[in-house]
């Protein structure tokens, strides 16, 4: 069990803070956080310096494990590129010259919820990449199709982890989407344990509801993170309000 955080954040002084604050005040509860400086690994030259500061400070927590972020682009882009990302991951402790800077694996972004045998292929292909490059850490392999796959035809296979459920709190506790997702592991035979959601744009709603929110999602999969951050392509770029409460009812539940 795991809070999977799309640390997307732009690292200024003091940003991550609240990072950091929360693995401290509940060291038994873990941090998978996805790093994403350039769209990626920065292929061309090394991160901002920002994140050459502050990414080593993770490390110091032992609750924290880093994923590097891959687009697959809905697997049009070419094989070959998202390779050579995955790799360059890989590669991070040898650029920065310390080992602080290795991450566990790949978040893969931007993968097909339908199933497609050519997609499974390629997916296969990049996991199997992650499988083998040894600086990969726990050579982890999450998909995010963001929506529920078919029971039968899907990627899951391929995937240790794969979120299915990104989407706003409203569409959340609708009692379709609600049911299909509570149901979905019986209905697959897939652990929660592979299951991820993530949920944004809760917005201002009471204490009650943001703890039973975390509740709810910690009994419905095995990693999640919710933000009430409601603008449009920002709800991963900032730390929510509600942060500290979601996390501390999480890591209570």
């Amino acid at each position: 069990m795991s809070v999977l955080l799309p640390l997307y954040t732009f690292p200024w002084p003091g940003v991550w803070e609240p990072l950091y604050w929360e693995a401290n005040k509940n060291p038994e509860l873990n941090f998978t956080v996805v790093i994403n400086p350039c769209s990626g690994p920065c292929m061309d030259a090394l991160p901002p310096q920002a994140y050459i500061d502050e990414i080593p400070k993770l490390a110091l927590y032992p609750n924290i494990r880093t994923l590097g972020y891959v687009a697959t682009n809905y697997t049009d882009k070419p094989l070959v590129n998202t390779t050579a990302e995955i790799h360059r991951w890989g590669d991070w402790p040898n650029l920065m010259n310390s080992s602080k800077f290795a991450v566990d694996g790949i978040f893969f972004d931007e993968t097909p919820g339908l199933y497609h045998w050519q997609k499974h292929d390629y997916l296969k292909a990049a996991a199997d990449e992650v499988k083998k490059d040894r600086n990969l850490g726990q050579k982890i392999v999450v998909h995010n199709p963001g929506t529920l796959p078919d029971y039968t035809w899907h990627y899951l296979d391929i995937a240790d982890i794969t979120v299915i459920f990104e989407d706003t709190f409203a569409n959340f506790i609708t009692a379709p989407r609600f049911n299909a997702i509570k149901d979905f592991p019986r209905l697959s035979n897939y652990s929660t344990d592979a299951l991820s959601l993530m949920i944004h744009s809760m917005g201002n709603i009471p204490q009650e509801l943001t703890e039973w929110t975390a509740e709810q999602t910690k009994e419905l999969a095995g990693w999640n993170y919710a933000t009430s951050v409601n603008e449009l392509g920002e709800w991963w770029h900032s730390f929510p309000d509600i942060f500290d409460l979601w996390t501390t009812k999480y890591a209570e539940s």
